[in-house]
């Protein structure tokens, strides 16, 4: 996992992370939702549709339509968003498949692996989407921030 963290992990997370900040009372646009977060439509799309198919998110149909978060966020972990877009690698092959390694057991290097994964496992479930929460405030905070760096140099 540590080598394999895929851009569509770091998508899915900024998805649920700005709905976890709209929480519990909009809805927004999946086209607002990608520009907002500077993700294609067509990424958006189909992470949105992977993280429905979870229960991550919800969806709304019509003209006051598009998505939300479903699950509170104090509940959600990253672990179970990450989950549902497909984590699944972990950070050594040895782990997961049988007669990988050619060295004797017990292995150091295999034990070492495992601890990592497990530790980073773990935090992966236990920090919840309510610590990440943002919402277009923050975007302004970003923004003027920059604008003041900048004047600086």
């Amino acid at each position: 996992m540590l080598f394999l963290f895929k851009r569509e992990f770091d998508f899915a997370i900024r998805i649920c992370a700005y709905l976890a900040g709209l929480y519990p009372e909009e809805i927004i646009p999946i086209n607002s939702l990608s520009k907002k977060l500077l993700i294609t439509k067509p990424y958006t799309t189909k992470l949105v549709y992977k993280l429905k198919k979870a229960g991550i998110i919800g969806t709304e149909q019509g003209v006051n339509g598009g998505v939300f978060l479903n699950v509170p966020p104090g509940k959600l972990s990253l672990f179970d968003i990450l989950s549902a877009v497909g984590l699944s690698k972990t950070t050594s092959e040895c782990i997961t498949e049988d007669n990988f390694c050619p060295l004797p057991a017990p292995c150091k290097i295999h034990s070492f692996f495992m601890e990592e994964e497990t530790r980073l496992l773990n935090k992966l479930r236990k920090r919840k989407i309510s610590g990440f929460a943002f919402t277009d405030s923050d975007f302004k905070k970003k923004t003027s921030n920059n604008y003041s760096l900048n004047i600086k140099e």
